[in-house]
């Protein structure tokens, strides 16, 4: 498998918080639309009469990943185009990440909306002002798209945003995982981590692996990745008993200072100040150069999303993964949804759910053989093609799907609260300008004050 370029998880959601407020307010304000639900339409009714044997055109929007997925999706347009010839017509378009959402912000504006646009948490703006169908009628008439057996359906309430109703599809899902140096560990002579590891496994492993020439580091235990950013930390409040704020959707309180949501804080910021086995932020970039730092050879363990598996696949060394570690005898990890949702002024809703619903079976499988996301179907997901030339430890990281909890929040002003709050204070939290009480403080005053402004 080739090198692919993507952007991670990380990167969407630092490019998003700059502007993202003032996107959010902009196209609630170009619109002028009331953040109520959108009713609940017939699944028919917003189709357009067909009046000529032409086919129904759908305009669509993706942002750009990389050479190697952007074709893929190029050529997941053209296998739709060519399973329904002389129905639909999808014009799928790509476009850098910085400018996605002010184009569809622009369309939005303009009374000119794209067909089908893929999720991201700005999409729940969306929904706020109006602008969403409703596509439960439509998931109703595709009963297979809700078997359980098939399907994580039980995750799918996330996207259930008035509580009963889907107004997105999901057709790829995303995990954390701990990744690791098998050479490291090889040449030590210790155990590679495994679903059995808990938090204390990490620590002990990273303590032997971490090596100093007087005061220089030359070799860490491990770096903390995505554990640094507020989604990945929670995933260790969460195996603690805590969590940052009260629900999901429309969350109405942050209670980052809850001593048990403290206590994760501490631990992970500790790995770094009080343990030593992991390097700073300043270190990691001083380390990493441009291409990393777990590419460079020189961290045993690291953690990330499943999202990174294609960026490790020309590393100079042997590395696998594992499921996040356990703290004492229970994991949480988190998830996030991949798919599209569809405007409810588009003329062609019946069309652009065809996509949706074509991408989230019969392009499942071709999904798995492409190595670029993790399939929604279970067939697909565990199927052989989805593991060739993939680790090892794939099959595990998926398998803690079933119990994961959204790594997100939906809220009117969520990247605002990204933006402002959530993304500095961490920032400041693990470069040691801030104690893990003083940070959680900050972020409950200031979210919770955002929260209530709506």
């Amino acid at each position: 498998m080739g090198t692919r370029t993507r952007l991670s998880r990380r990167q969407f959601l630092r490019s998003a918080a700059v502007g993202g407020a003032a996107l959010a307010s902009g196209i609630l304000a170009a619109c002028g639309s009331s953040p109520t639900a959108p009713t609940t339409g017939n699944p028919t009714a917003a189709a357009p009469t067909q009046v000529s044997s032409e086919p129904t055109k759908i305009r669509a929007l993706m942002w750009s990943n990389g050479p190697v997925i952007d074709e893929n999706f190029r050529v997941r347009a053209q296998m739709f185009n060519e399973a329904f010839k002389g129905q639909y017509d999808l014009d799928l378009q790509l476009l850098p990440y910085d400018q996605y959402w002010p184009r569809i912000d622009l369309a939005y504006g303009s009374k000119n909306p794209y067909d089908l646009y893929f999720f991201d948490v700005q999409a729940y703006g969306h929904y706020r002002a109006g602008l969403l169908a409703n596509i439960q009628p439509y998931v109703d008439l595709a009963p297979e798209l809700m078997n359980a057996e098939e399907y994580p359906v039980a995750l799918y309430d996330a996207w259930r945003f008035d509580g009963s109703n889907l107004y997105g599809l999901p057709e790829n899902i995303q995990v954390l995982a701990l990744y690791y140096n098998r050479d490291l560990f090889d040449a030590e002579g210790l155990a590679y981590p495994d679903e059995t590891w808990t938090w204390d496994d990490v620590i002990n492993a990273a303590t032997k692996l971490t090596k100093r020439s007087g005061d220089e580091t030359t070799q860490w235990g491990m770096d903390v990745g995505v554990m640094d950013i507020w989604w990945g930390a929670q995933t260790l409040a969460w195996a603690m008993g805590g969590g940052f704020f009260d629900k999901i959707v429309e969350p109405t309180k942050f209670q980052v200072s809850d001593p048990v949501n403290v206590q994760a804080l501490t631990f992970l910021r500790d790995l770094i100040f009080e343990y030593k086995v992991a390097p700073t932020k300043t270190q990691r970039s001083a380390t990493a150069q441009d291409i990393g730092i777990f590419q460079t050879g020189k961290v045993a363990m690291f953690f990330d999303g499943s999202w990174a598996i294609s960026g490790f696949q020309d590393v100079p060394f042997k590395w696998d993964m594992a499921p996040l570690p356990m703290w004492k005898d229970k994991r949480v990890s988190a998830y996030w949804l991949g798919g599209q949702v569809i405007p409810k002024d588009s003329k062609v809703i019946d069309a652009a759910f065809a996509f949706s619903r074509w991408s989230a079976t019969t392009y499942q499988k071709t999904m798995a053989s492409n190595h670029d996301w993790i399939p929604i179907a279970r067939s697909a997901r565990e199927s052989e093609e989805m593991y060739v030339g993939q680790p090892a430890g794939l099959r595990k990281v998926l398998g803690t799907i079933e119990g994961a909890r959204l790594g997100d929040f939906y809220s009117r002003n969520n990247q605002q609260i990204f933006g402002e709050v959530l993304l500095p204070t961490f920032d400041q939290l693990f470069l040691g300008n801030l104690t893990p009480e003083e940070a959680a403080k900050k972020i409950d005053e200031e979210a919770n004050a955002l929260l209530a402004k709506g």
